[in-house]
């Protein structure tokens, strides 16, 4: 699990499993975080940043783990 200890989240805790499934792996990431501003912050600026994050290491993930480019 990766904790902030400092920096721009009041919270972020991170953690990624890896399952077992149907003849592969399944990796999830639970993501808790808060940050200064509430929602507002969180809706137009944290959550757009965070799929982008995720949607390019998905892609990376699948590039890597089928050994070409996606």
């Amino acid at each position: 699990m990766d904790v902030q200890r400092r920096g721009p989240y009041r919270l972020w805790r991170h953690e990624h499993t890896f399952i077992n499934a149907d003849g592969g792996t399944l990796a999830h990431d639970y993501v808790e975080y808060a940050v200064l501003g509430g929602a507002l912050v969180t809706k137009l600026l944290v959550e757009p940043a965070l799929n982008k994050i995720f949607a390019y290491r998905e892609l990376k993930l699948r590039e890597l783990l089928a050994g070409e480019e996606v």
